[in-house]
């Protein structure tokens, strides 16, 4: 169930594992329900899970120079939370992680990754692949907010997240597109 649903979001055959394969993998997380508002994790703490995004939304967020929230990414169904980073490193994070709707989380530790990897071999090359793949996604991002104006990169975000957009607070959307709440009204108007 979980192994499908992140194979699926990142476009990769589901029969890459067997049903007992799959099946074992579930067996190593721990299904946690999260309220809206709730941290995974914050700045300067060093991150004692993984969790994986089962039905929810989070948004990664820092303080700006400016002292305002700032969002740089949204973690959607069927994806890895980016406190990833800090757990795998073992190093404080250098952002918050926080629920933007109620949420089923799952989590593993570091000691139950081991045992996963050991029991599914070739899951690691899975997931080096798989941390490749998201690595691309943050750097055409970053690309992406050069090349595009705020207007066209709302319009990509549109067709990347479809209704899940409705959940997040269009000044987490206006954070994340670098421009002002004001600014995204505008927009909403011209293309609505």
């Amino acid at each position: 169930m979980l192994l499908e649903k992140l194979l699926e979001e990142f476009n990769v055959d589901i029969h890459t594992f067997s049903r007992e394969e799959s099946d074992l993998f579930d067996q190593y997380f721990e299904r946690i329900l999260m309220k809206k508002n709730t941290f995974l994790i914050q700045e300067g703490e060093i991150e004692k899970y993984s969790y994986f995004v089962f039905d929810g939304l989070l948004r990664c967020w820092i303080i700006n120079h400016k002292g305002d929230e700032q969002t740089f990414w949204f973690c959607k169904n069927g994806t890895f939370s980016l406190s990833n980073i800090s757990f795998t490193l073992q190093e404080k994070s250098a952002f918050n992680v926080q629920t933007i709707v109620d949420s089923v989380i799952y989590r593993i530790d570091k000691k139950k990754t081991a045992e996963l990897y050991s029991a599914i071999p070739r899951l690691k090359i899975i997931f080096d692949d798989l941390t490749a793949i998201l690595l691309n996604k943050i750097l055409n991002r970053n690309i992406d907010l050069i090349k595009y104006s705020s207007e066209q990169y709302y319009l990509q975000m549109i067709a990347e997240y479809g209704t899940t957009l409705n959940y997040i607070p269009l000044k987490d959307i206006a954070s994340y597109l670098g421009i002002t709440p004001q600014a995204l009204s505008r927009i909403r108007k011209r293309i609505f």
